[in-house]
């Protein structure tokens, strides 16, 4: 049962911008909290008719003179008055920062508070290399630090993040809004691929285009991909060198619900992520969580925290990353094994209704935040 307010926790969500398509999981959290009655701070605000939200404060409703005059408050004072304010009207006894660096713009404010501060790392900001050596502050003062998985746990260790400030938190998705359908593939009936992801290096999708096509000869299969990017004439380089122009049909950016209804009709979702030459990385993408959710499997690579996900031979096949062989034979596993593809496909929506549901997820953070109210006041 819902807690009184009177008695729930009293949290502030700083988002640089509220809310972007990509970063939905935030969404979730807020509407999901039970025990926690949430403030949203911003900068800026966007697609408030996808997401909406009670107590948003943002920069962006202000004159044009008192934002110049905030921006020029925080320079000298390290934290926008207008927050302060906020947070002192709304009572708030915690700060929720997402995105490392944004927690480190946000030492300030947490100092000028005296409250707990929890800031959560999702990927380019724990694995780029723009930001090493600018995270000790934060290190120094958040309260505790929310990583996807163990691969970034140990990278913010690296970085000089105290381990005991470490905790490993799953996103989450609406699990109740996501039908599962156990998928069935019988030895000689097509398979229908998908991918889904925005045309970007880290993504791999030309090493997926370059592996489906080895087997172009030998089966039937068809592709779809929705996204689209920087990379989209060598994707069509790909499928045009490979063979597969009548197999692959390209969706563009389509809406969540568009992907997830397409998600539906195919039977194996592709995640080929690898490392780029500047270090960008995945953190746990979120369209495989979607898409085990539906019954899916999956093949995709030992990148991150993928494998937090993804378990190899059980909810699907995971390949060295940027190896073009490691990935053929996952494929080949595929399409030569399509009887797995049930086992997989049931298994991986227990995973996810266990680690990935928003509502359980959001349970735990709740936790985390009434520890460090605890700790606060012992």
């Amino acid at each position: 049962m819902p807690m009184n307010q009177g008695d729930s926790i009293r949290c502030a969500h700083y988002v640089s911008k509220y809310l972007t398509l990509t970063q939905n999981w935030i969404y979730r959290t807020i509407i999901n909290h039970d025990r926690v009655v949430p403030t949203i701070l911003s900068r800026k605000k966007d697609n408030l008719n996808l997401f909406p939200v009670k107590n948003l404060y943002s920069l962006q409703d202000l004159s044009t003179l008192r934002q110049y005059a905030e921006i020029a408050f925080f320079r000298m004072a390290g934290y926008f008055y207008f927050f302060d304010q906020t947070c002192k009207r709304n009572s708030i006894q915690i700060l929720h920062i997402h995105f490392g660096y944004q927690g480190v713009k946000s030492v300030g404010l947490k100092k000028k508070l005296k409250v707990p501060m929890v800031c959560s790392f999702y990927g380019d900001d724990a694995f780029a290399y723009r930001f090493e050596n600018t995270y000790t502050e934060l290190f120094n003062h958040a309260d505790k630090i929310l990583v996807l998985g163990k691969y970034m746990k140990a990278r913010l260790v690296t970085l000089g993040c105290p381990e005991h400030k470490l905790q490993i938190h799953h996103l989450g998705i609406d699990i109740e809004k996501l039908r599962f359908v156990n998928r069935r593939v019988t030895k000689n009936s097509p398979i229908r691929f998908l991918i889904a992801s925005s045309f970007l290096p880290k993504k791999g999708i030309e090493l997926a285009i370059k592996a489906l096509a080895t087997f172009a000869r030998e089966y039937d299969f068809t592709l779809d991909i929705i996204g689209d990017g920087p990379l989209k004439n060598d994707i069509l380089r790909e499928i045009e060198q490979g063979g597969l122009k009548e197999r692959v049909t390209l969706h563009g950016y389509k809406p969540y619900d568009y992907f997830i209804n397409l998600a539906y009709e195919c039977q194996v979702f592709i995640q080929a992520s690898r490392t780029t030459e500047n270090n960008d990385k995945e953190g746990t993408p979120m369209a495989i969580v979607d898409t085990m959710a539906t019954g899916m499997t999956v093949v995709s690579t030992y990148h991150s925290d993928i494998p937090e996900i993804v378990i190899d031979g059980e909810t699907g096949y995971l390949a060295r990353e940027n190896d073009l062989d490691s990935l053929t034979a996952c494929m080949r596993k595929v399409f030569e094994h399509p009887e797995k593809i049930e086992a997989f496909s049931a298994a991986g929506r227990r995973w996810i209704e266990q680690e990935f549901d928003a509502k359980k997820q959001t349970l735990r953070l709740e936790g985390y935040y009434a520890e460090l109210l605890k700790r606060d006041v012992l």
